[in-house]
């Protein structure tokens, strides 16, 4: 598969702002326009991680249970370990581009 390595590295950037913005949300419920930029990220990460897409998915979703949830220890962990699980494939499918150049 090949995926530009600028439009991975922009498009996770971009939602880990918004997963920062997730953080303090807790919580607080899920807004319309938030939850809208949320399922954006998904979309676009899914895209371009091709047969990793459901570890984007992953990610927003514990994003989403942070927000609504009205303890959100355990989903702020789960969140925790999903945005490593990201990072993590996001830095592989860019060092797969790498080696493929």
């Amino acid at each position: 598969m090949y995926t530009r390595p600028d439009s991975l590295r922009e498009a996770h950037a971009r939602a880990e702002t918004t997963f920062a913005e997730v953080l303090d949300r807790a919580g607080r419920g899920l807004d319309p326009l938030f939850e809208r930029r949320l399922d954006q990220h998904q979309r676009q990460l899914r895209s371009l991680l091709g047969e990793d897409a459901d570890i984007a998915s992953d990610a927003i979703d514990a994003a989403k249970r942070v927000i609504g949830a009205a303890d959100p220890g355990a989903p702020l962990l789960m969140l925790a370990m999903a945005r490593e699980t990201l990072a993590s494939t996001v830095r592989r499918h860019l060092s797969m581009v790498r080696e493929a150049a």
